[in-house]
């Protein structure tokens, strides 16, 4: 009787589920709903693109993926319609404290998705007001 092995790498065992983070967001009406598992949906037409750690943005001329782990709240400051696209210009506040200008990278759909107590949610960018992650 001959027995086979099968020898797996350990690395396979230690890898684990990207999880999506959990927002409180308030909509352009005031409406506040707690977002499980958000992601931010980039798609454009042929490629998905869903960023679940964090939010996109403008950082002066540059960008910068925030994630949602280093983010306290980050609030819509006001929209810029003088540049073309309009620029929607944000505060974000840091967990340590620091306050930090940003603008909104406009790239595909720009819709935060996830689940709420009544189902499937999908919000536009430019409607939040608001986003706290939930702790």
């Amino acid at each position: 009787m001959r027995w086979r092995v099968l020898v797996l790498p350990g690395w396979l065992f230690l890898a684990s589920p990207v999880l999506a983070a959990d927002l409180k967001v308030t909509d352009s009406r005031g409406t506040e709903v707690v977002v499980a598992g958000a992601a931010i949906d980039y798609s454009g037409f042929i490629a998905l693109d869903k960023e679940t750690q964090g939010i996109r943005v403008f950082q002066g001329d540059g960008t910068v993926t925030v994630k949602w782990a280093d983010i306290d709240t980050l609030k819509v400051i006001r929209e810029d319609k003088t540049s073309k696209p309009p620029r929607i210009e944000l505060e974000i506040v840091l967990r340590n404290g620091k306050k930090v200008p940003a603008a909104l990278l406009r790239q595909g759909q720009m819709k935060l998705v996830g689940k709420t107590d009544l189902g499937e949610y999908s919000i536009p960018l430019d409607k939040i007001r608001s986003i706290t992650p939930v702790r």
